[in-house]
């Protein structure tokens, strides 16, 4: 039987919010596989950092599960109320939350609209959402980065496809904000609630007129007679708005911090703007926008290396952690935007795979690129310690980034 070392790890410390690879490195010297508790609900929480064990996980969808309910029910107690939340439910009904079947007919629809197609078509819009928004910052020589352009470029790229008006962006990133982040259940309820009923307003204006959009596409994707029902329509809409939005924010963000922290790298990709693409793989390797991902469940009790994992235990396999391994990176803590070897894990893997990925990646490139073409000069504006980190380990982003150019 593996042990593991009584070390404990400030996982939500400020510091840590910061910098969470200072920790994760840590554990992979003394527990690469890990558990604590959680400070709530007393479960334990298994915690995996090395690029093998955490890839083990993310391709096992059989032993580690997403959907609580599919545990034998004197376990998913612990996990599920005797009087569901219909307002939660409602939102929860997502591919990050389900287990097959349920997981691959959704896949299976959700795909039928965001086709390759679909996304290459949106090249000149986010190159023009871009244009618009360094238009603006012109004139200036001071920003708050995220506020001014890692926010509205893909808060407008994915509303503008679920033909969500324009008015209701700055309220979605508050709705957003208190979901992921709030510590106060009422009002996170309020912003659930509140994002319900808007999604619901906007499905049945589909459900009457085919405006073209991805929207009315998901309401009538259809395969050998299988339609999304309302609820899956509801909860996908909500994922699109929020992973469509919150993961590309946070991508440009980390990276134009990590690029302003790595001059040299800087300079280099002024000079040669063809390395946009291997920068942004890289800028998802070092310093990606997801910490982990969305919790998993042990199915069964397992032995995994040695390590008993108990049928219920929650399992997180570290994102950024896995990203940084030695045995599968050349100086991993290196910044290196030539990297040509780079087989992160910043979007998962197997069946939950991120489906936004290559709308993020688009997004990033054209959107970094035209920033740097324009502001080649950026650098940023306070002392790095001065950041504020969002208090997650679902979403590792900043709450602003100042910056002067």
């Amino acid at each position: 039987m593996a042990t593991h070392t009584q070390m404990q790890y400030p996982l939500f410390s400020t510091a840590t919010r910061a910098n969470p690879q200072a920790v994760y490195n840590q554990m992979r010297e003394h527990d690469p596989i890990w558990a604590g508790y959680g400070p709530n609900s007393g479960n334990r929480i298994w915690f995996f950092v090395d690029y093998e064990d955490v890839v083990a996980v993310l391709k096992n969808d059989k032993q580690f599960i997403k959907d609580a309910r599919n545990l034998p029910p004197e376990v998913a107690r612990r996990y599920t109320s005797d009087t569901p939340d219909p307002v939660f439910d409602a939102i929860n009904r997502h591919l990050l939350g389900l287990d097959a079947p349920d997981h691959t007919r959704l896949r299976r629809l959700v795909h039928k609209v965001f086709t390759p197609r679909a996304i290459q078509a949106l090249i000149p819009r986010i190159q023009a959402i871009a244009d618009e928004l360094l238009d603006q910052m012109a004139g200036q020589n001071e920003a708050d980065l995220i506020n001014a352009f890692t926010f509205p470029l893909p808060i407008t790229v994915i509303a503008e496809m679920l033909g969500v008006e324009a008015a209701k962006r700055d309220q979605f990133k508050e709705w957003t904000t208190e979901l992921l982040f709030g510590t106060d259940f009422e009002k996170s309820r309020i912003a659930a609630m509140s994002f319900v009923m808007y999604i619901n307003e906007l499905i049945e204006r589909r459900e009457h007129e085919d405006t073209g959009d991805i929207l009315s596409g998901l309401v009538r994707a259809e395969e050998e007679g299988d339609k999304l029902n309302r609820e899956e329509l509801v909860s996908m809409v909500f994922l699109l708005l929020v992973a469509g939005h919150e993961t590309t924010v946070n991508l440009m963000g980390n990276g134009m911090l990590t690029l302003m922290q790595h001059p040299q790298q800087f300079e280099m990709l002024k000079q040669q703007p063809d390395l946009m693409k291997s920068a942004v793989e890289e800028m998802l390797r070092y310093n990606g926008p997801v910490e982990t991902p969305t919790t998993r469940l042990a199915l069964e009790t397992i032995d995994y290396k040695g390590h008993r994992i108990e049928c219920g235990d929650v399992v997180l396999p570290s994102l950024l952690g896995a990203n940084r391994d030695p045995l599968v990176f050349d100086d991993p803590n290196t910044f290196d935007i030539t990297r040509s070897q780079n087989p992160h894990v910043a979007f998962g893997l197997g069946v939950h795979y991120c489906v936004g990925a290559p709308l993020a990646r688009l997004e990033a490139t054209i959107a970094l690129t035209s920033l740097i073409a324009r502001y080649p000069d950026m650098q940023l504006n306070t002392p790095v310690e001065a950041l504020e980190w969002n208090p997650s380990l679902l979403i590792h982003g900043m709450k602003a980034l100042p910056v002067r150019y």
